[in-house]
């Protein structure tokens, strides 16, 4: 397994996470960061009520690197989710110093 590489940023918000997309080599990885995530780690985003999605997407890039070196840690540790299509998604425990 090598390492965990962002090429471009096919960021899409599906209303429980943001999806991205990692590759190693050719090989895709479906990534994603919570939105409990983004909640505890953006001090901009209120923690109640609906927000739009152009909200999380801005959360997104604004903690661009952060999220990427805890996909990087999770996928290196092969720490994958046992369910669903992501299958590296950064949890709030992730982003927490």
């Amino acid at each position: 397994m090598g390492q965990l590489a962002f090429l471009n940023e096919d960021k899409l918000f599906d209303g429980w996470c943001i999806r991205f997309t990692g590759f190693d080599g050719e090989e895709k990885v479906a990534c994603g960061v919570s939105i409990a995530a983004l909640k505890a780690s953006d001090p901009s985003l209120q923690r109640h009520g609906l927000l739009p999605a152009e909200a999380f997407l801005a959360s997104f890039d604004g903690l661009l690197v952060a999220i990427h070196d805890a996909a990087r840690r999770k996928y290196d540790r092969c720490e994958f989710e046992s369910a669903g299509d992501v299958r590296v998604l950064v949890h709030r425990r992730d982003l927490s110093p």
